[in-house]
């Protein structure tokens, strides 16, 4: 018998279902792998749904690791967002940041520029389109 307090075998369950082929199944995984942020398992795969066929999961996605996963889950939106700035699926992720930093529910803006010169070349790509949708730049 499982104990139900035991976070590994919710979080597999998550992981699972971040891998259905129903996209109901999947989106709804995005937010129970929010509650294991803190396990790197979850922070992967969210960051692996950054690229996900369909644009919502790429979206919720980006935004559970931008308000759950600190300036570290801002960093891998940004270099996805940078790593894809040719492809028009990505401006979903960069306006969902701006929304977040707009609406001052983040300040996305002020949480990066002082730790600016940790990004990856992609990241400070990806930092630059945001900061030109905020007006910014």
């Amino acid at each position: 018998m499982t104990d139900p307090n035991d976070d590994s075998t919710t979080l597999e369950n998550a992981l699972a279902e971040s891998r259905s082929t129903d996209g109901m199944t999947r989106d709804h995984a995005i937010y129970s792998l929010a509650e294991y942020i803190h396990d790197g398992r979850a922070v992967e795969r969210l960051h692996e749904m950054l690229d996900d066929e369909i644009v919502t999961m790429q979206v919720d996605a980006a935004d559970v690791l931008a308000r759950r996963g600190g300036k570290e889950g801002i960093f891998l939106v940004l270099d996805e967002i940078g790593r894809r700035r040719d492809d028009p699926d990505a401006d979903y992720m960069a306006n969902r940041l701006y929304e977040l930093d707009a609406s001052g529910e983040i300040e996305i803006l002020d949480i990066i520029e002082p730790v600016r010169d940790q990004l990856s070349d992609n990241g400070a790509i990806g930092f630059q389109q945001l900061k030109r949708l905020r007006g910014r730049e």
